[in-house]
């Protein structure tokens, strides 16, 4: 008898101690606006698939929902911001997983430790890159851009922007025998446009928002698509294997994540509406009109186990890629 009163007893008191109010305040999630930080600028291509999940999470959480642009550090500002933010479901961050799972491969002191310092919500969609050239340019198929570039050797140049595109000019070069050409680092896609048009860029490996844009208006053309099957959005386009370069299969994913020690109500929750947006008709339309793939795990868990493979591959893509440590 005596047992079974003191068990009440801490069931009750239960109910009154900060866990149980912390369990009821989870149960109300959210009750006030989320903040998703983005590592990128306010109208960028990136700044556009924030804001479009933004406004559906916002419709299904019937919450206010807010994108906070911190771009800088190759996306590791906004990373250590959701680092150091209050883990209560309230600041979240939205944006390409490499942020995170490429750290430690790309910073000689990393600033975080990409699977201990965050909770994994759930991945959005998956995005391959692009080989491109200028639409008047006589490259109609990678092997006619591949006899031009041995032509040229060392006269040779491609423009890049971020890692992956790095990584994938690599594996291009190392599967087709291209020699060293000139790599022409650009901020922003969009910057080497001019460089295009006055024919000083031979080539460029892009992000498929601003390959299929510049596509569209007749800037560009693309050759090819950097992963292992067709995109199906965008079937018309080659992969790399079918055009006669193997060994390639290089996408990027991009993910919802919370500082380390969010409830687990919380991420579960998030994990469901995360879900239910990125398999939404609309949302498949789209992600798929800006050349991506919606993704989607089965849980958090499951997330990081992504996270974690994905890890392990940028220290293999690290060293084709050739990146040297900031």
């Amino acid at each position: 008898m005596k047992k079974f009163l003191a068990g009440a007893l801490a069931l009750v008191f239960s109910a009154y101690v900060p866990g149980g109010m912390a369990t009821a305040a989870d149960d109300n999630y959210p009750s006030r606006q989320i903040t998703l930080i983005a590592g990128f600028p306010a109208g960028s291509g990136a700044d556009v698939y924030a804001r479009f999940f933004a406004k559906k999470l916002e419709e299904q959480l019937k919450q206010t929902v807010i994108v906070d642009n911190k771009p800088g550090g190759l996306g590791s500002l906004s990373v250590v911001a959701l680092k150091n933010a209050k883990p209560d479901g309230y600041t979240m961050l939205i944006g390409s997983a490499d942020q995170f799972t490429a750290a430690p491969y790309v910073f000689n002191a990393p600033p975080y430790d990409p699977l201990k310092d965050f909770d994994y919500v759930a991945p959005v969609f998956s995005q391959a890159f692009m080989m491109l050239v200028n639409a008047k340019s006589p490259y109609q198929k990678i092997s006619d851009l591949t006899k031009a570039m041995k032509e040229k050797g060392a006269k040779g140049s491609y423009a890049t922007s971020n890692f992956p595109s790095v990584i994938l000019a690599e594996m291009y070069k190392a599967n087709t025998g291209v020699p060293d050409t000139l790599q022409v680092r650009y901020k922003t896609s969009a910057d080497s446009l001019n460089d295009f048009a006055s024919g000083a860029i031979d080539y460029m490996v892009g992000d498929p928002v601003f390959g299929l844009a510049r596509s569209r208006d007749g800037t560009l053309r693309v050759l090819a698509v950097s992963t292992a099957k067709r995109i199906s959005s965008v079937p018309d386009i080659p992969t790399f294997a079918e055009e006669g370069v193997p060994n390639v299969d290089v996408r990027i994913w991009w993910v919802l994540a919370a500082p380390k020690g969010t409830p687990k109500a919380i991420l579960d929750k998030m994990h469901k509406v995360m879900t239910q947006v990125t398999t939404s008709e609309e949302a498949r339309k789209f992600v798929g009109t800006n050349g991506g793939e919606p993704m989607t795990l089965d849980s958090p868990k499951a997330t990081l186990d992504y996270a974690t493979m994905d890890t392990k591959r940028w220290e293999e893509w690290a060293k084709i890629g050739k990146i040297e440590k900031q």
